[in-house]
Parts: C-alpha cells; structure tokens; sequence
C-alpha cells in the first residue's frame, strides 16, 4: 500500500533548501499555494530561483519582497485587476534581483522539454519580430536537420521542487485542480519533488478519484500539505474566491514599499497556518466560499 504522503504546509517545505530552483504554480488570482509560500517566508529561505506561470501574481512579488528571491525567470508578474506587481516592479527596476527575460513559449516549451528530459525544444518562427533573443541569450537559432532551415530554440527548463495548490487531493497526492488549469501536470513532471496543497483530502475509504478528473497523478508527488483555504487570499475555484478588500490593502502597502508590514501581520506573526486561519477569522473566510458540486 502506497505510503500516507499528507503532513503540515510548514512540514511539507522544511528541506527546501536555500538556492532552490521552485516552479510555481497558479494563475493570476486563482489556484496559488499561498500556504507553502507562507511557510516559506516564515522559514527565512534566501536565494530562490523562480520559474512560475507564465501569468504569476501576489505568490512572486511576496517572496520577493520577504527577501527569498535571487532569480526570477518572468513573463509577467502583476495583481491582475489591481495593476502591476510593485515588489516585483521595484526590484526589476532596481537590478536587485537576477531577471531571465521570456514569454509564455519560453516557460511552457521550456518545462515541455524538462518534462520529457530533453535539452531544448524548437519553437515555430516566434521572434523573428522581438528583441527578446537580445536580452535572453538562452533563446537560440540552430539549423533544422530535416530541411535545413534556421529555427529559434529554448532550453530545457527544470525544478527541484514544485509548488502546486488542488481542490482535492487523496492520501497518495493524486490531486485534482478546478477551475483555470494552465500546465501543471507538465510543469510537476519538469520537477525532481512536488508538494501539493490542498484545501481537502479524501478519506482513505472514500471512493478514489476519476483518474480523468486527476491533474497530477500521485505517482511523482512527494508530500501532500492538507492546508484548507491553503490559497488565501486567492481564490480556490469551486471552493472559495479571492478576498478583494485583503488584496487591495496588499497593492496599497505593495506601492508604498511597505509589504513588510502586510508579511508581518498576516505571515510572521503566525505560527503556522492553522493560526493564520484563526487570525483571517471564520467569518471572513466563510464569506469567501463558493461551489459546483
């Protein structure tokens, strides 16, 4: 019988060391694993590399701002309906932080060849008409064996650990993500561990999940952090929305470089992530939840 993987956010990213390279993932507002990240932050880890979604938000510009990041692989970074991503934008402007320059082709063809242990992917005729091979010099022309045409190549993009967020996961980490799915079946095969977080977990006598429904099977997932609203304050569709008042104060601090403030009350202050819960308050969190089941 296949091990209990389920554990703690804090438990499941204690060996994530400094100099990690983590993929990332969610979409804009939706489906982050704010808990890991949290406990990350919390933890004190330096010195990450970064390769989220090509449309990462609040997760990238947090870790920034707590200090965590040495690199970032981006194609955009923002707070969707709230504008930019101040941390981000202040630490790009500023060059304090090491920025790898790409496009949604570059991170999704990129984990593409990662997944499937390959050293790079030919691309059809993308830049031809972007100054994007000029800032990025992994991005590459070879000559196709086949026709002997010039084509633009990126490389191989992998991670030490990935971090995802599901709606529902079993206790061998066969996780089922709703709502906006991007790529993260490819993205969790580009990465040597996967945690998942997960708002529920199926009992082990439930019935197991449609294997049509599952969006990264057990088989390479590591651990499990059953962490309920474990994306918060982003939404977990079908299961809750984003908290648009909690997000407008992150952007207001964000802008006046006052994220330190926002890290302190509702990250450093907790010891963990049931006590954050607590601290959001079960009113406000009820407030939040939303299904289709």
């Amino acid at each position: 019988m296949t091990a209990n993987k389920v554990t703690t956010p804090e438990e499941a990213v204690a060996d994530i060391p400094d100099g990690a390279v983590i993929a990332l993932g969610g979409v804009h507002s939706h489906n982050s694993p704010m808990a890991l990240v949290n406990a990350l932050i919390r933890r004190g880890v330096r010195d990450l590399e970064l390769i989220p979604t090509p449309s990462a938000g609040a997760p990238v510009d947090m870790l920034i701002a707590a200090g965590c990041v040495r690199r970032l692989h981006v194609s955009y970074v923002g707070l969707e309906f709230l504008g930019l991503a101040p941390n981000y934008r202040r630490a790009a402007e500023n060059q304090t932080i090491d920025i790898v320059e790409g496009d949604e082709a570059y991170i999704v063809y990129g984990f593409r060849a990662g997944a499937s242990r390959l050293p790079f992917l030919p691309l059809p005729p993308l830049y031809e008409g972007t100054d994007l091979p000029k800032v990025n010099p992994a991005i590459r022309t070879t000559t196709d064996p086949y026709t002997g045409r010039t084509v633009t190549t990126v490389p191989a993009l992998r991670a030490d650990y990935g971090l995802f967020h599901a709606q529902v996961t079993d206790q061998k980490g066969n996780a089922q993500i709703f709502g906006q799915r991007r790529f993260e079946d490819v993205m969790a095969k580009a990465c040597d561990h996967v945690v998942i977080s997960s708002d529920e977990i199926l009992d082990e006598y439930a019935p197991a999940p449609d294997p049509r429904l599952v969006s990264i099977p057990g088989a390479i997932v590591d651990r499990v952090a059953h962490a309920p609203f474990g994306a918060y304050p982003l939404s977990s569709p079908g299961h809750y929305g984003y908290d648009r008042d909690r997000l407008v104060e992150y952007r207001d601090l964000a802008a006046q470089d006052r994220t330190k403030e926002y890290l302190e009350t509702f990250v450093h202050s907790v010891a963990d992530h049931q006590e954050h819960l607590e601290k959001i308050g079960t009113r406000r969190l009820l407030a939040l939840r939303q299904t289709f089941r």
